[in-house]
């Protein structure tokens, strides 16, 4: 059995498509426009990053940095290829990046309701802070949630 490689690569304004598509199959009312993307791209272009598979995009994950605290603002993997590591390749290649730009504190939200998600950053040293009220343009509430990062 062969397994395919990740690569791991900066956001590319060509790959902008292929993210709206990743974008759709993963979300539905909350799914960002290519406005949005662009936006996260000029705010925070270091680690607004793909995962590629045979020189395909697969996923993608923007996370900003303020100071010492990183702030995950999307993550998404394209349904074929979820449960093969694209997410914790995005998320390991991420949590480096901040480790070396001295960031303590990661911080996200996560819709309450999306308990596969919640497992996911569990699993990753994730604890839920608080719950956010009416976060979602559906009235859903988010779990806000944040990991520490040590010097390891």
């Amino acid at each position: 059995m062969t397994i395919n490689k990740i690569n791991v690569r900066c956001f590319s304004l060509t790959d902008l498509n292929r993210i709206m598509e990743i974008e759709h199959a993963s979300f539905t009312i909350d799914s960002f426009s290519e406005d949005i993307f662009m936006s996260w791209y000029h705010k925070c272009p270091y680690l607004f990053i793909v995962a590629e598979i045979s020189g395909v995009v697969v996923g993608y994950m923007i996370t900003c940095i303020a100071h010492t605290k990183g702030y995950v603002a999307s993550i998404a993997v394209d349904p074929a290829h979820r449960h093969k590591s694209v997410g914790k390749t995005l998320v390991y290649f991420t949590f480096n990046h901040l480790k070396t730009s001295g960031v303590k504190i990661i911080e996200l939200e996560v819709r309450s309701t999306n308990i596969e998600s919640i497992r996911f950053w569990e699993n990753l040293g994730f604890f839920s802070l608080r719950t956010i009220s009416n976060f979602y343009h559906d009235g859903t509430n988010a779990l806000k949630m944040r990991k520490l990062l040590g010097n390891s």
